[in-house]
């Protein structure tokens, strides 16, 4: 029961973030060449969930981030992707935008992903925001059916 209460705490808070980040307005749209850092930021997230490896998945985390996704919940996250939606396989670009949220400018990334045990694609959203020159995670949010189960 504590698992699941984590796991229910750890979407909600994505959710939160996310919304928060989204509904601010859609900002300045984006190329894949303009968050080019993006690809490679969110590949060691994805993997870092496909290895169980929290320090990979976290490395480029926000201290909000690390914050919001400890090590125990990082535990349930990859258990409940892994049982609905499978292996990560690949990501393609799908949009990306920049908007403010107090004063805090973001840049919100989306790639469709291919998993094992998703038919379709799962849209993953992820954040970045500017920490002195490096470009951090602020949010990340995983939509498929499988996962709206």
């Amino acid at each position: 029961m504590k698992k699941n209460y984590l796991g229910r705490i750890f979407i909600f808070a994505l959710i939160t973030i996310m919304a928060g980040v989204l509904l601010t307005g859609c900002g300045q749209k984006l190329t894949e060449a303009d968050v080019s850092y993006g690809s490679e930021i969110t590949d060691n997230v994805l993997e870092g969930i496909k290895d169980k490896n929290y320090n990979k998945f976290s490395r480029d985390f926000s201290d909000t981030m690390k914050n919001a996704i400890t090590e125990q919940s990082f535990n349930s996250l990859t258990g409940n992707l892994n049982t609905k939606i499978g292996d990560y396989k690949s990501k393609a670009f799908s949009g990306a935008s920049k908007t403010k949220k107090d004063n805090k400018e973001y840049t919100v990334v989306v790639y469709k992903a291919k998993y094992t045990k998703e038919t379709g694609d799962v849209l993953i959203t992820i954040t970045f925001s500017d920490n002195n020159g490096k470009n951090m995670v602020d949010g990340l949010y995983f939509k498929s059916p499988n996962l709206a189960k």
